[in-house]
């Protein structure tokens, strides 16, 4: 990986992260941060080592699916969230973004349990997606280096 595209992962990651506490404290993203987002991700994706518009469009995709899901759940998905998942699937691809997806879900699906048998919650009890999204991209991009 070139230096330059290290440092786009860097910034996406601390971007990713200050969404996150602004998920966490008010449950809503910043459309400013999510344009930033999807710029700096779009600036990176030349840098890539292996470049393919139609891995990035893919990458894309799958945030615009969560978007999808979004307008047909009445906003259990909030919209944000696919917003930012599209940003990061042009710089990751189509596989990175599932993966950071994924790692997200069973992020927030332990979270989930351990709420439920504490009893702090209940099956309407809404979270913040970003922050495991955070998490999963971090250990996505840690998997990735080493």
């Amino acid at each position: 990986m070139s230096l330059i595209y290290l440092g786009i992962l860097l910034c996406v990651g601390i971007l990713l992260f200050f969404a996150g506490i602004r998920d966490f404290r008010k449950m809503e993203i910043s459309r400013r941060q999510i344009l930033i987002l999807t710029l700096i991700c779009l600036i990176g994706i030349p840098f890539k080592t292996h470049f393919g518009l139609w891995n990035a469009l893919g990458g894309a995709a799958v945030g615009l699916c969560i978007v999808g899901i979004s307008i047909a759940s009445r906003g259990q998905i909030g919209r944000g969230d696919g917003m930012v998942l599209g940003a990061i699937g042009l710089l990751l691809g189509f596989r990175g973004c599932l993966a950071v997806v994924c790692l997200a879900s069973w992020i927030m699906a332990i979270i989930s349990a351990i709420l439920l048998i504490l009893k702090k919650g209940n099956r309407h009890t809404k979270l913040p997606f970003l922050p495991a999204l955070f998490v999963g991209y971090i250990a996505y991009i840690g998997m990735r280096i080493i």
